[in-house]
């Protein structure tokens, strides 16, 4: 009989717990964000595009990176070398225009 009534206490306090887990999230992550990055959301800077030619692993320099506008999006164009010396250019979709 204890062991059903504690169930039964464990079952009505159980939606109050998860409102507190729920309260204790902050409200909006825009909040905390610059009006430009929220403008900016989920399309690449310059600086994110030539962050992931890096990453790839057989970068050895970055040579030049430029912005263009075409078709309504930017589109970052980075040059770099490679480990072995040849150099190569890559397209990195921007953010629309």
């Amino acid at each position: 009989m204890r062991i059903r009534l504690t169930l039964l206490l464990m079952l009505a306090l159980l939606p109050f717990t998860a409102e507190a887990r729920i309260a204790e999230r902050p409200s909006n992550p825009a909040d905390t964000l610059t009006p430009m990055q929220v403008s900016q959301r989920g399309c690449a800077s310059l600086n994110d595009a030539i962050e992931s030619v890096r990453r790839r692993g057989d970068v050895q320099r970055i040579i030049d990176a430029s912005t263009r506008v075409e078709g309504g999006r930017e589109v970052h164009y980075i040059k770099y070398m490679t480990k072995d010396g040849t150099v190569r250019t890559t397209k990195v979709n921007g953010c629309r225009r």
